[in-house]
């Protein structure tokens, strides 16, 4: 997922369709409708690796022809099954990795508009990353501001919870980023001053299900003491029985809760074979996605099965040279706009809705 403007973004399902953070007793913060994929090697890590990366948010500033717009976060569910005579347990851990954008300086990057808009917000995320680290290392402050940014909130876990942290640096070796780089590395010190103590996670998903259906089973209780039966939405209204304005508020947070904690419930007892299904499924539909914005699926320049005519895009830099990729239609006419008829959609600055037209014979 990335955090464009304080939003989250799933980049493993291309879409502007923004998602809400939330957190839950059992299992603390998480991005509900985030997309998880079921992967056998490490090989489908870093293929998904790559293709959630070309959907991140990216721009041109005086500092960087391609800088990173966005904080993008990308999290491992590791679990080992290990088994001692008859007795079968399991060891789980999350790996979080996170790419930091860099902070800005409106006076070099020359940013405005959107740009300056973005920067922003990368550089206030940062400052809340900074004083909640701080808060951390120093060991003495009883409030961490874990909730002033969605990137602290979302890694409250990895930072002060049963975690080991450790944060690489990027600085430059110029003269003129002398200031930023200083600043880098005592950004990057404070966070070796953080001291967890980390434990092995044995059984945690069993004791996560009990936990769970132990909420489930009490959260029934409490609707069905109510006067409301089933598993209606919240915006659903209310059963019989109940009335005036504290009972509809005691009965809109109860159904809010179980939804919630049935939902987590069923994805943690989810089986492996259902999550390998559901990984293909979303699979095809994200490589699909990415064909019709024309983003190439193939890591060295474009990948294009058949005969079909198609138009690819060239750069100066190797590099960015046939990333993007536009599919002919076999025969006809194809319109180039910004228009809801068009064949290839192009969103921009002086697009018109039919730029030009392709003829194909």
């Amino acid at each position: 997922m990335e955090i464009y403007n304080e939003k989250v973004r799933d980049l493993l399902n291309p879409s502007d369709k923004t998602l809400k953070v939330r957190e839950h007793a059992a299992t603390g913060p998480y991005v509900d409708g985030l997309v998880k994929t079921a992967v056998q090697s490490s090989k489908e890590i870093h293929d998904i690796i790559e293709e959630g990366g070309k959907s991140r948010t990216i721009a041109a500033t005086n500092m960087n022809s391609e800088s990173s717009r966005s904080h993008a976060v990308f999290t491992v569910l590791l679990t080992q099954e290990t088994e001692h005579g008859t007795m079968k347990g399991e060891k789980v851990s999350r790996l979080s990795l996170v790419d930091l954008a860099g902070s800005e300086r409106a006076s070099k990057t020359g940013a405005a508009g959107s740009r300056l808009k973005e920067g922003s917000n990368i550089n206030k995320s940062l400052t809340t990353l900074g004083l909640v680290i701080s808060a951390l290392a120093s060991g003495k402050s009883k409030f961490v501001p874990y909730r002033d940014s969605v990137l602290t909130w979302l890694l409250k876990d990895s930072l002060g919870g049963n975690s080991k942290t450790a944060m690489i640096a990027t600085i430059s070796p110029a003269a003129d980023n002398y200031e930023e780089t200083l600043s880098t590395l005592r950004y990057a010190d404070r966070a070796k001053k953080i001291v967890n103590k980390a434990v092995v996670n044995e059984d945690p998903n069993t004791k996560l299900i009990n936990e769970l259906k132990k909420q489930v089973e009490e959260l029934k209780l409490q609707l069905q003491a109510a006067g409301v039966s089933g598993l209606p939405a919240p915006s659903g209204g209310l059963g019989p029985g109940t009335s005036g304005p504290s009972s509809v508020g005691v009965v809109n947070d109860a159904q809010m809760r179980l939804e919630e904690s049935t939902k987590i419930l069923e994805e943690a007892q989810k089986p492996w074979e259902e999550r390998l299904k559901e990984t293909e499924e979303i699979n095809k539909k994200r490589q699909n996605t990415l064909m019709s914005m024309g983003v190439s699926l193939s890591d060295r320049g474009i990948k294009i099965e058949g005969k079909s005519a198609y138009l690819v895009n060239l750069n100066p830099d190797p590099a960015l040279s046939e990333m993007l990729v536009y599919n002919l239609p076999e025969s006809g006419e194809a319109i180039v706009g910004s228009g809801d008829n068009a064949y290839i959609k192009l969103l921009s600055y002086g697009i018109q809705q039919e730029h030009s037209k392709i003829k194909v014979n």
